[in-house]
């Protein structure tokens, strides 16, 4: 039997056991181990198994993921969310639409200390909807700029998926994060452009705030200077090259346990901190554990060369192809976690992307944008189902029909850093990191 066919029977395979129930790190190392096997012989078989994961996981530039999710715990413990979306609030909340908006930039810049798209919808949802609610906020709306302003949390930096993309790729991993900064401000801008426009055209969506001074806005402002120096001795020590990105996630770490203990953050908070890192860290290494032993067995197959071939030969403009693939990305996000989808995709897809000649980090942010939309869109929104978690007096259809026009946003995004590749790339190359 041809290797090729073995790896579209293997693919095939992995797709049942994941239907089955299956999860993705067990699905993946035992389709690749019984693969591996099956091309190779037992013996290379369990080689491969058990040598990739020390090989792999021992790489010093992966200590970032921890250290940033750690980071996120701590400041989730040093309240900084309910103070960044106060600011917001006293800032565009008289606007139309303004606590929507003031949703979405509290939830941009809660991203900036966060890194995780679920736990940002989770947080922003127990601080946002109440409000919301209070000032007669249609629901649909209100749970789509909750469920939408986390997904930037995967953009903005720190983001672990930007950290996962520049392991998987061999790229730079500070280019990475400082490439994702203007497209997540541009998402920001955009949703809420977006929903100003909507509140012009229907007020009864919800009403503005009323009766607030500049004295009450610069007031707020005190509350925002700790996730900015945190967020300015992360991304600064990162542009200046003072530290790789992995110290930078250290140091962000470090500021973001003082934050806390000087919100008086109680022992139980700090005990839990580390525990809820551990086990999310442990999650991630596991899946990246099965997808390597997998994706080392689709490269004995050809299947990524075969991948890359056919896409280069097809006769259509190469953006095409681009917008092929990034539909397909978003119809897997609707079914896979976002990290499986990476980890198990940008191994075959990424060849035939550098063959067609888009820049890798154009990719790899334009992959993030389009993951980001998966988790608001039908039928496994993880955001949604967080976000429903939160407010079980919503109901799903009506948290994803307030999804809708910000997966339109989306699109409109999308279509922009497309045809404006500088928009990524501007940070990274300004400090020679971009190619």
């Amino acid at each position: 039997m041809e290797p090729i066919v073995i790896g579209l029977i293997g693919v095939v395979v992995f797709a049942l056991m994941l239907v089955s129930g299956m999860r993705i790190a067990y699905a993946t190392a035992l389709t690749g181990f019984v693969g591996l096997w099956v091309l190779r012989g037992y013996k290379p078989a369990a080689g491969f198994a058990g040598l990739l994961p020390h090989a792999e996981l021992t790489h010093y530039s992966l200590l970032v993921v921890p250290m940033f999710i750690l980071m996120g715990f701590f400041a989730f413990h040093a309240g900084i969310t309910s103070d960044l979306y106060n600011t917001a609030r006293a800032w565009f909340g008289h606007l139309s639409g303004g606590l929507a908006i003031a949703t979405v930039f509290g939830s941009a810049g809660f991203a900036a200390a966060c890194g995780s798209s679920i736990a940002s919808t989770a947080v922003m949802g127990r601080v946002a909807l109440p409000e919301l609610k209070r000032f007669g906020y249609d629901d649909k709306v209100a749970a789509g700029a909750v469920a939408a302003g986390g997904t930037m949390a995967s953009m903005i930096p720190p983001s672990v998926l930007m950290v996962l993309y520049g392991f998987i790729a061999d790229e730079s991993i500070g280019a990475l994060l400082l490439a994702g900064f203007l497209p997540g401000l541009l998402e920001a801008v955009s949703y809420s452009l977006m929903l100003w426009l909507r509140f012009k055209v229907n007020p009864g969506l919800g009403r503005p705030l009323t009766g607030l001074t500049w004295r009450h806005r610069f007031q707020s402002l005190k509350g925002t200077w700790g996730v900015l120096v945190l967020v300015g001795v992360v991304m600064g020590s990162i542009y200046t090259g003072f530290s790789t990105p992995t110290e930078a996630a250290g140091l962000g770490a470090v500021g973001a346990f003082f934050l806390a203990l000087a919100r008086r953050m109680k022992w139980v908070d700090f005990k839990n901190a580390f525990l809820e890192t551990g086990k999310t860290t442990a999650m991630i290494f596991a899946i990246i554990v099965g997808v390597l032993i997998f994706v080392r067995f689709l490269a004995f197959t050809g299947m990524p060369g075969a991948v890359a071939e056919v896409l280069v030969a097809l006769p259509v403009n190469r953006y095409v192809i681009m917008v092929g693939i990034l539909l397909l990305y978003i119809a897997l996000g609707m079914f896979l976690d976002a990290i499986g989808i990476m980890l198990l995709t940008v191994p075959i897809v990424l060849p035939a992307v550098l063959a067609l000649g888009f820049h890798p980090i154009v990719f790899g942010v334009l992959l993030v944008r389009v993951i980001e939309t998966g988790l608001i869109t039908p039928p496994v929104g993880l955001n949604v189902y967080v976000l429903r978690g939160v407010a079980p007096h919503m109901s799903m259809g009506d948290i994803f029909k307030g999804c809708g026009w910000f997966v339109l946003t989306d699109v409109v995004n999308l279509a922009i850093l497309l045809a404006f590749p500088q928009i990524i790339l501007f940070i990274p190359q300004s400090m020679n990191l971009g190619g």
